[in-house]
């Protein structure tokens, strides 16, 4: 048994000391009260029928009816397992933070304006984002952050530490570049822990801390889990948990490597999503300095011309196509404000599977303890500080 209110148990001692206390000074004091009032064998007579033994036993019951109604207030609880069926999706959210995300060839928002950030294809994306995870009730979210490579975080049920990784991270923060590929590997690994050896996904959440999964949840298998001797954090899948990945992005080069990694998350039963984000015109590419702000200087390639970015449709086609769907790939809204509607309908689409977890639950159990104090002060109430006597003036 836990008490959610422990503060209410000093109370409790304290009244059962301040009941006992009482007591003794209300004794005292008429003791002292009746010497003063003139002969003792008179006065004896006078309160021949007074019983100091149901005085005491009236301080007892006063005393634990306190001490009782003070433990209901600490909230005694119980706990308790109970199996809570959630259906929902497990989705790895990859968010492209190359410098061509910060090209400013999309319109503002409310909240960008609201926020004063500077407008480009990033502030867009992560709006739109966090738009979609808002309308994922009971999915797993695990952000992905990529550019050279790519910084993760494991699938969480907590949304609002999902949108934060995906807003802490820009350019400067990763290699530069757009490794579309490292960003597919990471995202099926992280959907499918259990096949690490098999797909080579030994450095996601194996080295360091950085990616352990949080308290009570776990990214190893269910089967590794079972075993570890924690019932109550174990999900019991009876119908695989939905798993997809959407990456929202600028471009997407379908380089070999790339259409590999889509192929392996469609024999995973992985969908893969594709969000672009831009416009088909484009913008030239900036460069940004150590906090992610973008500078004046343009970007040159090497050959010395200005670095020129537009939303690769055809490229994320056909990476759709390789993942057994081309309506896979959404187009962002370009002006206006974000609508996260055809990216949750399209995620909807996925099947979501049935998992059975074990659960804790608290329940409070104060009832028995207010019951007894109630039943405590009526009996205190019935019982008298007089006994009955048929001759108490002989009482010497």
């Amino acid at each position: 048994m836990t008490f959610e209110n422990r503060g209410a148990l000093g109370a409790a001692v304290a009244a059962a000391a301040f009941a006992l206390a009482m007591f003794f000074y209300d004794r005292a004091r008429r003791r002292q009260l009746t010497t003063r009032l003139g002969e003792l064998a008179m006065i004896g007579r006078a309160m021949a029928t007074s019983s100091p033994a149901r005085r005491a036993w009236k301080a007892a019951l006063l005393g634990s009816a306190l001490v009782l109604a003070c433990v209901a207030l600490a909230r005694p609880q119980v706990e308790g397992e109970r199996a809570v069926e959630l259906r929902g999706l497990d989705l790895v959210v990859a968010m492209d933070v190359s410098k061509s995300m910060l090209v400013d060839d999309v319109g503002a928002t409310a909240d960008m304006t609201a926020k004063s950030l500077d407008v480009s294809r990033l502030a867009r994306a992560r709006e739109l984002a966090n738009a979609v995870i808002d309308r994922l009730d009971g999915d797993r979210i695990a952000p992905v952050v990529f550019a050279g490579g790519a910084a993760h975080f494991p699938l969480t049920e907590d949304h609002v530490v999902a949108e934060q990784f995906l807003g802490d991270l820009g350019p400067a923060d990763l290699p530069a570049g757009s490794n579309l590929s490292e960003a597919l590997r990471v995202a099926r690994c992280l959907l499918r822990p259990d096949l690490y050896d098999d797909l080579k996904c030994s450095r996601i959440a194996r080295r360091g801390h950085g990616g352990d999964p949080l308290k009570g949840e776990s990214l190893d298998p269910p089967d590794a889990r079972r075993g570890s001797g924690s019932a109550a954090s174990d999900d019991i899948t009876t119908v695989q948990r939905g798993k997809a990945i959407a990456i929202f992005t600028d471009g997407a080069d379908p380089t070999p490597e790339a259409l590999e990694e889509v192929a392996t998350a469609r024999e995973l039963g992985i969908a893969v999503f594709f969000v672009g984000v831009g416009t088909a015109k484009g913008g030239d590419v900036h460069d940004v300095d150590s906090f992610n702000r973008r500078m004046p200087a343009l970007k040159h390639d090497r050959d010395g011309k200005v670095v020129h970015s537009a939303r690769d449709d055809a490229g994320m086609t056909k990476l759709a196509e390789a993942g057994g769907d081309p309506a896979r790939y959404v187009v962002a809204g370009e002006v206006g404000e974000v609508d996260p509607t055809p990216v949750v309908e399209a995620l909807k689409a996925v099947d979501r599977g049935v998992t059975t977890k074990q659960v804790v639950e608290k329940t409070d159990v104060y009832q028995p303890f207010l019951f007894a104090a109630f039943v405590l002060l009526l009996v205190d109430a019935a019982i008298s500080t007089r006994r009955r006597r048929r001759y108490p003036e002989e009482a010497s």
